[in-house]
């Protein structure tokens, strides 16, 4: 008997093949891009911000410290697969990641989704291989961009440890009426009375100012003050009422103003550039829930400059509840991003044709007063940002 072999058409068996074909590549780009966002509906263009503190912890020698307290706000979940996190002290930068064996370690608190950071959720940043902190105050910069792009929020912390901290400062009387000015360039200067601002007021450079948590200081008034080598700090003052700095040309690092209850005017009108430093460090102008503020004379800034990872380099104002102006008239060139938003009385942000180039983005929203400037925005940034702002 002939054997009769039965099997499957030529035409038929190709059909099935590129059938089967399509179906895992349908399978396989379904599975890669779940694991690529998995847990998350963000954009990577977030507006989240997020707040740090402090982690009340102590400080010494030995990679197990808890230094940093943080909270996300905002509406999306930003996925770890997109967010970096890195801080830094001086030149020394670390890099932060949930998963053991990094130089920092991130630990996630009143979260459901361990695959994404969620809008309220608490993360904690503590020394994974190196010790980052050992000594009584850590002023720690923070770094995060999620998708390559920076996010806003509480950029500088000044970690205490036991000891409550304290500052590294060389001041002398002048007594009388005349000043004799001097270079201060090694005084860390920490304010925390209102005594400790008339020991600076003869110096022409500081290293830094440092303002947090006083009580009982009312006015930082430095008329000789000329460049600061790291940052002006403002945070939590709850009786500072102004600061005028009118001879401040250079800060190398970073203005920031947080959550200052009574201050009403900052006078910065000298200042011409944040950020530009050796170090590649780049800076910041950073005002944000000072919620009596009514007036910011940045009459003389031209340029913010990003640092050598393409971050910082931002000038970002959000909820000054009472602020009316804000002068930038001599601004050229932010190197970061550009954010104004949530002022109910704003109605004036002083911008002009000076103004050329925002490198990544301009954000102006819900500043429901403020007729914003009719400028060539399509020229000075790609990526432009604008809603729920004033009739002009």
């Amino acid at each position: 008997m002939n054997d009769e072999e039965k099997a499957v058409s030529p035409v038929i068996a190709t059909i099935l093949m590129v059938a089967i074909t399509v179906v895992l590549a349908g399978v396989l780009y379904v599975w890669a891009n779940n694991l690529a966002s998995e847990g998350t509906d963000t954009t990577l263009n977030t507006l989240n911000t997020y707040t740090a503190e402090d982690a009340a912890d102590e400080t010494g020698p030995g990679a197990e410290d808890t230094l940093i307290k943080m909270q996300m706000t905002g509406k999306d979940e930003l996925s770890w697969a997109f967010v970096k996190i890195t801080i830094s002290i001086g030149d020394n930068v670390f890099t932060c990641s949930v998963l053991e064996g990094d130089d920092c370690e991130i630990s996630q608190a009143a979260g459901d989704n361990d695959n994404v950071w969620e809008p309220s959720e608490y993360l904690f940043l503590k020394e994974g291989t190196e010790d980052i902190c050992d000594g009584t105050i850590c002023p720690i910069t923070i770094s995060i961009t999620n998708g390559g792009r920076s996010v806003g929020g509480s950029p500088l912390i000044l970690v205490d440890g036991a000891s409550g901290g304290s500052s590294v400062s060389d001041s002398s009387s002048t007594g009388g009426t005349t000043v004799t000015t001097e270079s201060c360039s090694d005084v860390f200067a920490v304010i925390e009375s209102q005594d400790d601002v008339s020991s600076y007021s003869h110096c022409t450079d500081l290293r830094a100012l440092y303002l947090h948590q006083t009580s009982g200081v009312t006015d930082v008034s430095l008329p000789h003050l000329e460049k600061i080598y790291q940052y002006a700090y403002f945070h939590q003052n709850e009786d500072l009422e102004t600061v005028s700095l009118p001879n401040l040309q250079e800060v190398e690092e970073n203005v920031y103003f947080h959550q200052n209850d009574a201050l009403e005017s900052v006078d910065l009108s000298s200042l011409e550039e944040v950020g530009n430093n050796d170090d590649n460090d780049g800076g910041y102008v950073y005002f944000y829930h000072n919620y009596a503020l009514e007036s910011i004379d940045l009459s003389s800034l031209k340029k913010v400059y990003v640092n050598e990872y393409g971050d910082q380099g931002y000038v970002y104002f959000d909820n000054n509840d009472e602020l009316l102006s804000i002068d930038m008239s001599s601004l050229e060139h932010v190197e970061g991003y550009l954010y104004i938003s949530g002022h109910d009385v704003l109605s004036d942000i002083g911008l002009t044709s000076s103004l050329t180039a925002v490198d990544d983005y301009v954000y102006i929203y819900s500043n429901p007063d403020l007729c914003v400037p009719s400028l060539d925005w399509d020229s000075i940034s790609d990526s432009v940002s604008m809603g729920s702002n004033g009739a002009c």
